[in-house]
């Protein structure tokens, strides 16, 4: 019988794939949103577009050391929620000239990434919990 170690279990919330690349994402953003930036000088726009992205990292961060999967779900949930905030301030940010047609494609492809590789992992806590 095989065990769960060797299918590779995420024994971090780094190795989770929908975390990895929220937190991809997150350093784009910082970048496109840095002093010198057009997003720079929109303070309230760069505010609420840095917390969406840190919020859906942190959500996945804190749900993936909850113990049962049914802790997990809330958490995994929220983090989608803030995928979603966060996929819309891109489009905001394009509205506004503060990214190029170029950049906020990229991070929309990102972001619809991670939104995908979380229900994912959303999905896979329909398994029952460990013992």
């Amino acid at each position: 019988m095989l065990s769960a170690f060797q299918f590779d279990m995420p024994k971090s919330h780094t190795d989770l794939i929908c975390w990895q690349l929220a937190d991809e994402l997150r350093r784009l953003i910082i970048e496109q949103t840095a002093e010198g930036t057009p997003a720079a000088r929109d303070y309230r726009f760069t505010s609420n577009l840095r917390d969406a992205i840190a919020s859906a990292c942190r959500n996945q961060s804190e749900g993936f050391y909850k113990y049962k999967h049914r802790q997990q779900r809330p958490f995994f949930n929220t983090a989608r929620g803030s995928l979603g905030e966060t996929k819309d301030g891109i489009e905001d940010g394009r509205e506004r000239g503060h990214f190029s047609e170029d950049t906020a494609k990229r991070m929309d492809r990102l972001c619809g990434r991670a939104m995908t590789a979380n229900l994912h992992w959303l999905h896979s806590l329909d398994r029952p919990d460990p013992e």
